[in-house]
């Protein structure tokens, strides 16, 4: 009789998928009741709503910030800097159009990880009963790879737009930058998942042929 697997890390993994996936589900409905509702609640004269994107600080010309540390010399250094530092800007506003871009951003990226987290446990519920190698694992991982690779273009590029158009609108001091375009960790993460669905693929390939030999 074959030994059954250890089901007590696939199932703790499931539900963590799931409470994330409950809360990304929860900041979706929040992003759109913001976005829908602002232009109402804003009709307050009193009434302010926050607005943040990310921002670099300094400006291209002049991204780089020298630091004072304490007996530096010493320490052994020579000189410290703070290179093309990253923040967030935040907005106390009343403008309705910079809530609208700032939280556009956020309900865009939040729906397409809702979406990766509801394929992972699709996946997950196959592997807890038994069948792994299910026809369609192959094919929601592949989505999964695809998506992360979308998200990892998207998000910088709707993050880069939404601050951008709330920078042009402002005259800010310090001068402030756009953030990153693109982030090689997330572009790293979706290789993987789309090497992973064809080894999927293959495996699935393999246990047909031993289902055919036996």
């Amino acid at each position: 009789m074959p030994a059954q697997p250890n089901q007590r890390l696939p199932r703790f993994v499931k539900t963590l998928v799931d409470i994330i996936y409950g809360l990304l589900i929860f900041s979706c409905i929040a992003l759109v009741l913001v976005i829908i509702l602002s232009p109402f609640i804003l009709r307050n004269p009193e009434s302010v709503i926050t607005a943040s994107v990310p921002v670099g600080i300094g400006s291209l010309e002049a991204h780089r910030f020298e630091v004072q540390i304490a007996e530096a010399d010493a320490k052994g250094i020579q000189l410290a800097f703070v290179d093309g530092a990253q923040g967030t800007l935040r907005l106390e506003t009343d403008n309705g159009f910079y809530v609208f871009v700032s939280n556009f951003a956020r309900l865009l990226v939040a729906l397409g990880l809702t979406y990766i987290f509801h394929l992972l446990r699709a996946v997950l519920g196959d592997i807890l009963q038994g069948d792994p190698f299910a026809v369609e694992n192959g094919r929601r991982i592949r989505r999964i790879g695809y998506m992360v690779l979308a998200l990892a273009f998207l998000r910088p590029a709707v993050e880069y737009i939404a601050a951008n158009e709330i920078i042009r609108n402002l005259h800010i001091e310090p001068s402030l930058s756009l953030p990153s375009p693109f982030r090689a960790e997330t572009i790293l993460i979706s290789l993987l998942f789309l090497i992973l669905a064809q080894v999927w693929s293959y495996g699935l390939e393999l246990r047909r042929d031993q289902a055919l030999t036996i």
